[in-house]
């Protein structure tokens, strides 16, 4: 009888220390904090039980079967979306966020200079628009209407987004016109034009800067020549001059499906409202997306009196006021290309 109760009061102290021992176990599965970077993918009608065996394969589980029934009993509902974890947490910590269903983004980037063709490349290449799409949408009135903007040359707003993978074409192209609407139109609402831009073009439109900064952007990568380039375009305009910009040429060629590299004396003589070669003034809308530093020297150009500029071989430009000046400049340009082997 005596070594009966003993087996018995043995065994409850074994049970004892045993639970106590999963107590602590679970314990510190749920409540140790790690260092952990979790990227982890809930597909929609993923259970809970696959979740904790992604968490152990990846790592930060190391008793599955216990986190599981620990997470039932705290009836922890894991939702679909994409989770990106990082720092110091605990698995209760882990699973509270795997709760909240973050939506699963794509990135985009609108590079400074891109046209709607390059962005109908680069957006279905992306998997964010189908090929043509962006196109396409370019020449519905009813959509630029919809969105406010008289064009989307111009008006996307070169930047990096995400966007819910979810989400459409045309969603990520509503990203970028309100991204530009954030950042430039205060910069045009209380604008008062200098005596440059106002002789050129009166009081211009949004519509106008823009284009004048979209040919500044495919003129110069150079910042500081952004300005100068703008106040030629304006003088030329104040003069009646044709402004003669080869990047006009090469978009009014895109619009012919005729993309090209090099122009030729040939292309100039294309017959498009777009190619200032051929029309005085401005294209009737922006030829590319400029960026912010291209519409700031669009709105202040420089205040000098050139209506002449060439590339210097050296990534700039050369500019001059009289046309003897400019021929010299070329001329300085066909010797270096010589050199050079161009």
């Amino acid at each position: 009888m005596r070594g009966a109760l003993l087996f018995i009061i043995t065994l409850l102290l074994a049970l004892i220390l045993g639970i106590l021992g999963l107590f602590l176990i679970l314990n510190r599965e749920v409540k140790e904090e790690r260092e952990i970077h979790l990227s982890l993918r809930v597909e929609k009608g993923t259970s809970l039980k696959e979740v904790i065996e992604e968490l152990w394969l990846k790592g930060i589980v190391k008793h599955p079967k216990l986190a599981y029934y620990w997470a039932r009993y705290e009836k922890v509902q894991p939702k679909a979306g994409c989770y990106t974890l990082s720092g110091k947490m605990n698995l209760e910590e882990i699973l509270k966020a795997l709760e909240t269903g973050r939506p699963c983004l794509k990135k985009f980037t609108i590079p400074p200079g891109s046209d709607v063709f390059l962005l109908d490349k680069l957006l279905s290449e992306e998997g964010i628009c189908r090929k043509g799409e962006v196109v396409k949408l370019s020449q519905e009135e009813s959509f630029l209407a919809e969105l406010k903007i008289p064009s989307l040359n111009g008006f996307l707003f070169p930047d990096t987004y995400f966007i819910n993978e979810s989400s459409g074409c045309k969603k990520a192209i509503e990203l970028a016109v309100e991204q530009f609407k954030k950042k430039v139109f205060p910069l045009y609402r209380d604008y008062s034009p200098l005596p440059k831009v106002k002789k050129a073009l009166g009081k211009p439109s949004l519509l106008q800067i823009v284009t004048v900064a979209s040919i500044v952007e495919k003129e110069t990568s150079v910042p500081e020549e952004r300005p100068l380039i703008a106040a030629v375009i304006y003088n030329r305009l104040a003069r009646g001059m044709k402004l003669q910009c080869d990047p006009t040429v090469i978009y009014a060629l895109k619009l012919e499906g005729k993309p090209i590299d090099r122009l030729t004396y040939k292309d100039l003589k294309v017959k498009s409202p777009y190619n200032t070669y051929y029309v005085k003034g401005l294209p009737p809308a922006p030829i590319c997306n400029p960026s912010l530093s291209s519409i700031k020297a669009a709105l202040y150009p420089a205040d000098v009196e050139y209506i002449y500029f060439v590339a210097n071989g050296r990534g700039g430009h050369v500019f001059s006021r009289s046309y003897n000046q400019h021929l010299k400049n070329v001329e300085k340009l066909r010797q270096w290309q010589r050199r050079n082997g161009l």
